[in-house]
C-alpha cells in the first residue's frame, strides 16, 4: 500500500488508506478530518510527539530516539509509511524517555489526545472502532516484538554456550 501525500489529496481519502481507520465509514472519515492535523517535517526536525498525540506516517521515515541519563542518544527504531507514532498516547499520558525525529521529508497526520477523547464523548461508536483498531495494531506489534526477543535469547544462549 502506497501513502504517498498528495497536498491535492483530501484527508479523508488518506484516512481511508490507513490501517488505523479502515474500520471507519465515508461519513465517520469526515467526521474525524475535524480533529486531525496533516504536518510536513523536514530532516532533522523533532516532531512534538510521544507526549502529545498519535501520529501515522504518510510518507518519509523517522527514527525513535531513546535519550540516555549520561545525554547520549540511541535509535531504538526506524518507522516509515504506515506505521503509527506514539499509539500508547491515547491510552497513557505518562512520561516517555523517546522523542521522534524526522530523517527525511516526512507528512504525518495525526490527533492530539484530549481531542480523541472528545470524540470519543461525542462519537462512542466511532471511539470504539478507532481504539478496537489501536489495541489490535498494538497487539500485532507487540507479538513482533516478542518474536524478535526470543530472537535475541536464542542467539544470546548459543553465544554463551561455546
Amino acid at each position: 500500500m502506497t501513502l504517498r501525500d498528495n497536498k491535492q489529496e483530501n484527508l479523508p481519502d488518506i484516512l481511508a488508506r490507513l490501517a488505523l481507520f479502515d474500520t471507519l465509514t465515508r461519513q465517520e472519515l469526515h467526521t474525524i478530518e475535524r480533529i486531525m492535523h496533516r504536518r510536513r517535517f523536514v530532516p532533522g526536525e523533532m516532531i512534538p510527539t510521544p507526549r502529545s498525540g498519535l501520529f501515522i506516517i504518510v510518507s518519509g521515515t523517522v527514527h525513535v530516539v531513546r535519550h540516555l541519563a549520561d545525554g547520549e542518544q540511541i535509535v531504538i527504531d526506524t518507522l516509515r509509511e504506515g506505521e503509527l507514532v506514539g499509539e500508547i498516547v491515547p491510552l497513557d499520558d505518562a512520561q516517555q524517555a523517546t522523542s521522534i525525529l524526522s530523517t527525511e521529508q516526512s507528512v504525518l497526520v495525526g490527533f492530539f489526545r484530549t481531542d480523541l477523547v472528545d470524540l470519543i464523548n461525542t462519537h462512542p461508536r466511532m471511539g470504539f472502532k478507532i481504539l478496537c483498531r489501536l489495541s489490535q495494531l498494538m497487539s500485532h506489534r507487540m507479538q513482533h516484538a516478542m518474536d524478535d526477543l526470543r530472537k535475541i535469547r536464542t542467539t544470546l544462549s548459543k553465544i554463551e554456550n561455546t
